[in-house]
């Protein structure tokens, strides 16, 4: 049989439905129809129900980007948390019968055992496929009050999350200048990133000193924000980080970039966010957190043996992206 890993979006997903169908016999739900959403990273399928509920399930991923199932039980309590708050929506997490958050699967022909937990579903179309019909001042209103929402959190013993005081917060090391080859890092390239990352450093570094860490989404894109009638809901906590907000703003934009009215973009999220709190950027700070979110996915790509078929694009654009950056620090 193939291995997993060698697979297709589509194979992977086959090969995860039948955890999917195990998992599900510990809920107390009628599903009557389950279809594949994705398996980009995880695993993650829609329920519909008998009754006409509709949820999401997902299917964690592996190593090494996958989560464990004590962070995935603190991304539920994290949720737990932000479902009091009235906006943005987020997804609250269903409990089993026994009213585990997060139950554990497996399969003969999956090399690891995925934590797994059910969602209720958040109606409405992905920002990401309406980028040029829709105003960013709600996106940017919901990240100010995820932001507000996480002061004052006090979480329970045994809550994981990473805390984002460097440029790459997770337990993999930062290899970008050790691993990535002369075709990758060619010196001119070399020397940008190495400004960049120095400058990211620099920035970290003060941080500390102006508030406490708060919880983060931390990968708050466009692929993980619906928009409904103008009501926008905020889903894929798992990507949560202790950090602060000028970074989970730098993590939003760098999507953005590319763009050719991201300066009007950025505006819109300004004022979004500035309804809600204070701009957390004292000149040029959200510029220094999108070169910071280059460089994490510079790692990324070399880290994981079935994105490097990608690394060359990804650094080439990445080179772009740090040379933009400087010159708006600059101007």
């Amino acid at each position: 049989m193939k291995d997993f890993y060698e697979l297709t979006d589509i194979g992977r997903a086959r090969r995860l439905r039948p955890i999917a169908e195990t998992v599900l016999n510990e809920y107390d739900l009628e599903v009557v129809r389950m279809r594949s959403m994705s398996d980009a990273t995880n695993g993650v399928f829609r329920l519909d129900c008998a009754n006409g509920d509709r949820f999401a399930m997902r299917v964690g991923a592996g190593p090494p980007i996958g989560h464990s199932a004590d962070e995935m039980r603190s991304e539920m309590e994290w949720l737990d948390a932000l479902c009091t708050i009235e906006t943005p929506a987020v997804p609250r997490p269903v409990p089993s019968r026994t009213g585990e958050v997060v139950v554990m699967g497996s399969a003969p022909n999956v090399p690891y055992d995925p934590p797994c937990a059910i969602f209720t579903w958040l109606d409405g179309s992905l920002l990401a496929d309406r980028l040029d019909e829709v105003s960013f001042d709600k996106y940017g209103a919901a990240m100010a009050n995820l932001h507000r929402a996480a002061i004052g959190f006090e979480p329970r013993s045994g809550f994981v999350a990473p805390k984002y005081t460097t440029v790459y917060p997770y337990e993999s090391p930062f290899i970008v200048f050790s691993e990535a080859d002369g075709d990758l890092l060619p010196p001119t390239r070399r020397s940008l990133f190495e400004k960049g990352l120095g400058l990211v450093q620099e920035l970290f570094g003060s941080l500390p000193s102006r508030e406490p860490m708060r919880l983060l989404h931390g990968d708050l894109h466009g692929w993980n924000v619906k928009t409904d009638h103008g009501r926008v809901s905020v889903f894929d906590f798992e990507d949560m980080v202790w950090g602060w907000p000028v970074q989970d703003i730098g993590v939003a934009l760098y999507y953005y970039w590319q763009r050719d009215d991201f300066d009007q973009k950025l505006h819109e999220f300004r004022s979004g966010y500035q309804t809600v709190s204070p701009w957390p950027d004292s000149g040029g700070e959200v510029f220094t957190c999108i070169i910071a979110r280059t460089l994490l996915m510079a790692n990324d790509v070399i880290s994981q043996p079935e994105w490097l078929e990608v690394a060359s694009e990804v650094y080439e654009r990445g080179e772009r992206r740090i040379r933009d950056m400087l010159d708006r620090m600059n101007s």
